[in-house]
């Protein structure tokens, strides 16, 4: 069952360019959408949200709570950030009913020790941080554990098809999409040409005096 974390927000009256003050003030502007209702303008303090994501609850759902106590139920859809200065600039949140499907972005947790990187010395490579996956909005997880000890060998990978899901859920993301892999490190794989090309020396044989 999803945990809903709570968020205070307020509504939103400056627009277009009086955003850049909010944002220097330590406000976010965000509109709430969906559910065939009128688009809100909102704004949020960015240290809260801050908090939010720290805490992996950025996939969960949010019940925004209003300044008249009211209580929107939602999902974030999109936080853009300045190309530059990489901070957030704007959210997008969407209005979301407990029972009705989702398409979401779950993070990945890797548990276990793959024998590969303790034994062979391998190179841990995360090719996934996430899966996308369709669920009722109700049972969307904080994370999704991926057991790496079946990593025993250099070259060794795990794809999507073998991360064990939810029953309830839908797999969006290709399952031939790797998610894991050891690799040899830099040191073993200039080692393995320069061996394969060295040969035993031959003795030279000596010019007969005859």
């Amino acid at each position: 069952m999803a945990q809903q974390v709570e968020l205070a927000v307020t509504p939103r009256e400056v627009m277009g360019k009086g955003n850049k003050r909010l944002r220097k003030a330590g406000i976010i502007p965000a509109n709430i959408s969906g559910h065939k209702q009128a688009s809100q303008a909102i704004q949020v303090e960015a240290l809260p949200f801050d908090r939010l994501q720290r805490a992996h609850a950025a996939t969960k759902i949010i019940a925004l709570k209003l300044p008249d106590n009211t209580t929107q139920t939602v999902l974030i859809r999109q936080v853009q950030r300045g190309p530059r200065s990489g901070k957030i600039v704007h959210i997008d949140f969407s209005r979301v009913s407990l029972d009705e499907q989702v398409t979401v972005k779950i993070p990945l947790h890797f548990v276990g020790e793959a024998p590969a990187v303790k034994v062979e010395k391998g190179v841990m490579l995360h090719l996934l941080d996430t899966l996308e996956v369709a669920c009722s909005a109700s049972d969307i997880v904080d994370r999704i554990d991926v057991d790496i000890s079946r990593l025993e060998h250099i070259d060794s990978i795990l794809h999507v098809s073998d991360v064990k899901l939810p029953a309830s859920y839908t797999l969006v993301t290709s399952p031939d999409e790797g998610v894991v892999k050891v690799a040899a490190t830099r040191a073993e794989a200039a080692a393995t040409p320069a061996e394969a090309t060295a040969t035993p020396s031959a003795a030279t044989p000596e010019a007969s005096g005859q």
